[in-house]
């Protein structure tokens, strides 16, 4: 049984529930650990963040949440950081407070100019996705895929979050292969290159289930095929719901679970009193 979750959302960004609601259910799903993550506020306009004026009321309530709480779960501080592919970095605000976190999650949501509000994302929509590509590379999915590899090799080397999110989030709205063929050699190679990369930073990527339930068909990210790979490179994992509701807290955790058993993994991170230990899985 998978009993922590590090990638939760509230409305203090693009979440529907409050904190406390999101600590409540996961201590009814049988959590003993567990982390909140804000989406961190970005640098210039969009309206899925947490307002950088609200950073400290949000650490203030996880504060008074985690005491209120302390004899039914663990509670941790953390945020969903973002790199941005044109600045090679994250913001000064991030850099600023991350010492304030007891983890972070690292995760590329944008493409385009980060410094002006000519931003779309990849996971908005897939006109807002396709309209990019065109933009800013030159109608090629494969240039933009390959930057967005590279972009995550560079950010998990440079900044070593202890969490890398969502790594094949390029493929949401590319069901059916709309547009791109996962299947090509020169993806596979974009993504194979990515986990060496990966593998040599020493930190955890996520298995995170959450996408399913609010797009069917997506699947899990990474995509099954990746998996297999990340356990060949002996690349820790933990998993995430990256909850948006309380009906997400622990969405699809049994069905993973027993697939990453299939993978030949045998455990999972969790943090324990303050430290990252691993926890079997299976039991």
């Amino acid at each position: 049984m998978i009993r922590s979750n590090y990638h939760i959302h509230s409305n203090y960004c693009d979440g529907k529930n409050s904190l406390e609601d999101m600590v409540l259910a996961g201590i009814n799903a049988g959590f003993i650990s567990m982390g909140l993550s804000s989406h961190m506020s970005l640098p210039f306009k969009n309206d899925w963040t947490m307002k950088e004026d609200d950073l400290e009321k949000y650490l203030f309530e996880l504060s008074y949440l985690k005491k209120k709480y302390a004899s039914f779960i663990e509670l941790y501080y953390g945020l969903e950081i973002d790199y941005f592919l044109d600045r090679k970095d994250i913001s000064i605000f991030s850099k600023k407070n991350m010492l304030k976190l007891d983890y972070t999650i690292m995760s590329i949501h944008s493409i385009g100019s980060t410094f002006s509000d000519k931003v779309s994302y990849i996971d908005e929509s897939q006109d807002d996705f396709l309209r990019a590509i065109r933009k800013f590379y030159d109608n090629s999915p494969k240039k933009f895929i390959q930057n967005y590899y590279d972009g995550i090799a560079n950010m998990v080397i440079t900044f070593k979050p202890d969490i890398l999110g969502h790594l094949d989030l390029i493929k949401k709205y590319n069901q059916s292969n709309a547009i791109f063929d996962d299947q090509e050699k020169w993806y596979r190679k974009s993504v194979i290159e990515c986990l060496e990369v990966v593998k040599e930073s020493g930190i955890m990527v996520e298995i995170n289930t959450g996408a399913n339930l609010r797009v069917p068909g997506v699947g899990r990210y990474p995509s099954d095929w990746i998996i297999p790979e990340l356990f060949k490179r002996k690349i820790p994992i933990t998993v995430s719901g990256d909850s948006h509701s309380i009906e997400g807290i622990s969405y699809d955790f049994e069905e993973t679970e027993a697939f990453l058993m299939d993978c030949g993994y045998k455990e999972y991170g969790m943090l324990i009193k303050g430290q990252w230990e691993m926890q079997p899985l299976g039991k």
